[in-house]
């Protein structure tokens, strides 16, 4: 750790800066540059990644888990980085929703079982094997599943085509950086990381202050996202879907069904309790899924201060082909927003072939996130002054992105914002049981309810 760079000010930590704050995203990447290993990364009660400072070892005026700190760090956000990282390559555009980029694409891959098995087109996988058989990396660091029970997933190191594949699909589930961040410090190579928006810009920020992993870390992959959830979400889906969420044993996310868009995905449970025989089920999205997650039920409060839906620090982003002519297919396409002249050129060279993937739009890339655009740039300032008002901790948000939004929206995102904040507590008192939780968050979801029967009678007869 000798290489970190150090700017030194007064004492604080993560723990008593962010955590305390309950702005802690989990992510890891402050446990994995602790010069005296001082952090740790542990579920909360609440099943949120959480820092945890496991001695009395921290430096008196080292702040360098708060410099790499996501959730803190205010000097550098999203522009200032981007600029520091994309501004200079030729032929790179910029939008205020997307930041930088060369060019987009879409279309999906048919290499193997990429598609199949890929959470929209399989292009990310793909991408990630090009960059292992075209020895532009040595290794690449996912997200795989995990044998415990208590952890379902974790970051892998993959070294092989095949490994990458195995660790296909989303994952809707806490994860976090630590042990990969410190395994590229330990060993040498050339590596690929794929993360979401808030870990892109947490492991960023650390390659600013760390020469080794500015040197080992070649590329770095973004997913766009709208909020991330905690472990109690799959909790949740297992016993929608007549399981037992206190013995959850394995989760599969992104199932596709031919009948079903590509929008209707599923989640597959095995829980079993050694006593009664295993369960195992399928809860598709409209099946109850899609409730829990756009009411942002078991969202860590960090998700209310995100406005970066396209994970700007990132070389590339990967999203779903959320628009009218891709969406019925159940198979899936992808979207790539591309930053870095290499990648950028392997898509152009795919395009050139005609195979299966094609330029597209910008404003069509952005269309087909529109959903998520509109909670992260419209509704977090509904969600931000909310929290000024109760005395609660924020952070800084980039206001210059935000749009205003109705009335009965700004209603409907503080009745979801009491969801994120009450749902964890009453999944416990409920023990995690289906009925008892529902019964606890009936208030809530009765109002959220009124207001979507008020929207719908204003458009029917007004067209408002």
């Amino acid at each position: 750790m000798s290489e970190i760079v150090n700017n030194i000010t007064g004492h604080k930590n993560v723990c008593t800066e962010v955590v305390a704050r309950n702005l802690c995203i989990g992510c890891g990447i402050c446990a994995s540059i602790c010069p005296r290993e001082n952090l740790k990364i542990e579920f909360n009660k609440f099943g949120e990644y959480n820092a945890l400072e496991i001695g009395n070892s921290c430096g008196e005026k080292c702040n360098l888990c708060l410099q790499v700190c996501p959730f803190y760090n205010d000097k550098d956000n999203e522009d200032t980085l981007g600029k520091k990282l994309f501004a200079e390559t030729p032929g790179i555009k910029h939008t205020p929703e997307t930041g930088y980029y060369l060019n987009s694409f879409v279309g999906y891959s048919n290499i193997k079982s990429h598609r199949e098995n890929g959470a929209s087109g399989g292009l990310a996988t793909w991408t990630l094997e090009k960059l292992l058989t075209g020895n532009l990396v040595d290794h690449v660091a996912c997200v795989s599943g995990n044998n415990d029970p208590e952890k379902l997933f974790k970051f892998k190191i993959c070294n092989t085509p095949e490994e990458v594949r195995e660790c296909s699909r989303s994952c809707y589930y806490p994860v976090e950086t630590s042990e990969v961040i410190k395994h590229i410090l330990s060993h040498k190579g050339r590596y690929a990381i794929i993360a979401l928006p808030c870990m892109c810009k947490a492991i960023r920020l650390a390659m600013h202050l760390i020469p080794k992993l500015q040197r080992r870390i070649r590329f770095m992959l973004g997913l766009v996202c709208n909020q991330t959830k905690s472990k109690f979400f799959v909790e949740y889906i297992c016993g929608l879907g007549g399981g037992d969420p206190n013995c959850l044993r394995q989760v599969t996310f992104r199932i596709k069904a031919p009948s079903r868009p590509a929008s209707d995905f599923g989640l597959r449970f095995i829980s079993e309790n050694g006593v009664n025989p295993s369960r195992e089920g399928v809860v598709f999205w409209t099946e109850g899924m899609n409730r829990i997650w756009f009411d942002r039920y078991f969202t860590p409060n960090a998700c209310d201060f995100c406005d970066d839906v396209f994970a700007e620090c990132s070389d590339a982003t990967f999203m779903d082909a959320w628009l009218p002519e891709y969406v019925t297919d159940g198979r899936g396409h992808s979207i790539v927003l591309t930053r870095n002249r290499e990648i950028n050129n392997i898509f152009l060279s795919e395009c050139r072939k005609k195979r299966t993937v094609n330029l597209i739009s910008i404003d069509a890339t952005i269309r087909s996130q529109s959903s998520v655009l509109f909670d992260k740039r419209s509704l977090i300032r509904e969600r931000y002054s909310r929290y000024r008002r109760a005395s609660l901790p924020t952070r800084p948000i980039r206001s210059g992105l935000m749009s205003s939004c109705r009335y009965d929206q700004r209603v409907e995102a503080g009745i979801k914002l009491r969801i994120s904040r009450e749902s964890p507590s009453q999944w416990i008192s409920a023990d995690k049981d289906i009925e008892r939780f529902r019964k606890r968050m009936r208030g809530l979801t009765l109002r959220l309810g009124a207001i979507r029967e008020a929207r719908k009678f204003l458009k029917k007869f007004l067209g408002r």
